[in-house]
């Protein structure tokens, strides 16, 4: 009997992986400088669709890809950007502990950190096996990269209106991005209004409208929104009045909002995930099945290992490890409901619990083995947010779970050896630049001050309490309920300029959903698109940039390719009377 992992279309084969390496290499290269220099990354999921089913059908004429073999391959090629995010947001910290803060602190071996990487992706993969059945067989979360991506797969393998559609809003949105990358990158901000305490910034990015699409009016609008209004229009106005400085109140919002989010991810595993711990996790125990869907109790003693083998302490590596088992079972199911994975955040909040312990024993910590700890779960929650897309996209295309989980592993390996050596070669191309406006590394920042700790730590703690108790009392009443406290934490974290796009796709959402469910699925098509074209955009502009091209040359670039691309397909379209 086929277990559910089993079920469904094989896509694993020579082709689709040697292209989903070939992939998540280029996509670890352009995330790199992508991240560093914006501190995001948008989700690559979309790219890799695209590209993977281009060249599949370019190379395999004789023998056409099937729709599984083209969602292998792009399953495999998105965890490049992923595992670029995870380095990226936390290694160039040291660099700025010892230049900008006057710690005595050597970077990290890329062999030791190459280690760090491996381990920490092959864990997050495969913990991430049970979790499946939960968030997306059973609570059908939106993962709403993964949902757009398995629409422009289908349309792309089939053809037609669909296609085009994609085509044109893919075109259309990567040249919007293009020109305003070039005049108004940092969007416009209303600085009359920071009198009162209020800081809005407007920023044109098709991307947030359609995530906010995708998600919903539950996530977008009930929640995000909201959480967004409370901190920067309610609270952050009322500490300013109070005399409190702008970024003092601004902190204070957000240690309160990831307090709200953390609250919220672990009051869900305590009465959510532990009451069926031995049905979520069972399998891992057992001998049935696939022999690396058992792997993860015994992953863990190799991830100890590894830890302690590069240096760090016995109980810090424990906390570690047993923080990636929480800390990916949140990251899953927050990307799942809000698209947005924090993986920074996890590392933070497990290494300041190392740190914290040993303080309380008495004993030191030191801050090398502290980053190595935030990197080691950064990476694993970022994996495992990765995958949970992937996994929704082979639930809505039916390919075989254990492909994506084997695609997955084999180029966890093969980047998590690359990330550490790249990552050099940006960091030193760009040192004379680095944490300056053109290549700020905000996240990197953000780590380095957090091994210090919060700065408003009760704040943190008000909010994971109220979370805590929220997220309990909702699972113990068994009702659904149109709020998520996840996405109202995020809110208040993110504040309100990503807020305001994703409201406005929810509102039109709401207003399509009444028009019928073809127009509903037409407005998930265009939303993918305006998601795909932003990130098509960004990631081919920083490879041009990576290569040598200067960034001002590389943008005309693309706006010239994506420009004629585009009257290409709008000459198509009219000259076969498609619309």
């Amino acid at each position: 009997m086929r277990t559910p992992e089993e079920s469904g279309g094989s896509g694993f084969g020579a082709r689709s992986v040697l292209l989903a390496v070939a992939l998540s290499l280029f996509l670890l290269s352009t995330s790199i400088y992508i991240a560093l220099r914006l501190g995001a990354l948008p989700w690559p999921i979309i790219f890799s669709v695209i590209v993977s089913a281009g060249i599949l059908k370019l190379v395999s004429r004789s023998s056409p890809a099937s729709e599984h073999e083209v969602n292998v391959a792009q399953a495999g090629g998105t965890i490049g950007g992923l595992m670029a995010s995870a380095v990226a947001f936390t290694i160039p910290g040291i660099l700025f502990l010892r230049d900008y803060m006057g710690v005595e602190i050597s970077m990290l071996d890329p062999y030791l950190l190459a280690a760090v990487c491996v381990s920490g992706g092959v864990l997050g993969v495969l913990l991430s096996i049970p979790l499946r059945r939960t968030f997306v067989d059973e609570e059908k979360l939106p993962y709403p990269s993964g949902a757009a991506g398995a629409e422009i797969l289908k349309a792309q393998m089939r053809g037609g209106r669909g296609a085009l559609l994609i085509a044109f809003v893919v075109l259309m949105a990567g040249l919007f991005a293009l020109v305003r990358d070039l005049y108004i990158p940092m969007g416009i901000t209303a600085t009359s209004l920071a009198t009162y305490g209020i800081y809005l910034t407007f920023s044109a990015m098709p991307l947030g409208v359609g995530v906010g699409y995708i998600l919903g009016p539950r996530i977008s609008i009930n929640s995000w929104f909201t959480g967004a209004i409370v901190g920067w229009i309610v609270i952050i106005p009322f500490l300013v009045m109070r005399d409190w400085v702008g970024s003092n109140a601004i902190s204070f919002v957000q240690n309160a909002g990831l307090g709200i989010v953390l609250g919220s991810g672990v009051g869900f595993f305590v009465a959510y995930v532990l009451p069926r711990m031995r049905r979520i996790f069972a399998p891992l125990f057992k001998w049935e099945g696939p022999w690396y869907f058992k792997l993860s109790p015994f992953f863990s003693l190799v991830s100890i290992a590894v830890l302690i083998a590069i240096g760090v302490p016995i109980l810090a590596t424990i906390i570690a490890v047993a923080g990636v088992w929480v800390m990916t079972t949140i990251a899953a199911r927050m990307t799942g409901e809000t698209n947005i994975d924090p993986l920074e955040q996890f590392g933070i909040i497990v290494g300041l619990v190392a740190l914290g312990t040993y303080s309380a024993i008495s004993f030191e910590l030191s801050y090398i083995s502290a980053f190595i700890i935030v990197t080691f779960v950064a990476v694993a929650a970022a994996v495992a947010g990765d995958i949970g897309h992937d996994y929704k996209s082979a639930y809505i295309i039916g390919t075989k779970p254990k492909d994506i989980v084997k695609v997955d592993l084999i180029c966890a390996i093969i980047v998590g050896i690359a990330a550490p050596f790249i990552l050099n070669i940006v960091l030193n191309g760009y040192a004379d630049v680095l944490f300056t406006a053109q290549m700020p590394a905000p996240q990197a920042q953000l780590v380095a001050g957090s091994i210090f700790g919060f700065a408003h730590p009760n704040a943190f703690y008000a909010g994971f309490g109220i979370a805590f108790i929220y997220e309990a009392i909702v699972r113990a009443l068994k009702r659904d309920v149109p709020f998520s406290a996840m996405a109202f934490g995020i809110g208040m974290f993110l504040g309100l300029t990503l807020a305001l796009l994703l409201f406005i796709g929810g509102i039109i959402r709401l207003f399509i959903r009444h028009r019928g469910p073809d127009h509903e699925h037409t407005g998930i098509l265009v939303s993918a698109g305006l998601m795909g074209g932003e990130g098509i955009a960004g990631f081919l502009t920083a490879a041009l940039f990576v290569m040598g091209v200067a960034m001002t040359i590389a943008s005309h670039a693309m706006i010239v390719v994506f420009g004629l691309a585009f009257v290409l397909v709008l000459i198509y379209t009219v000259w076969n009377r498609r619309w």
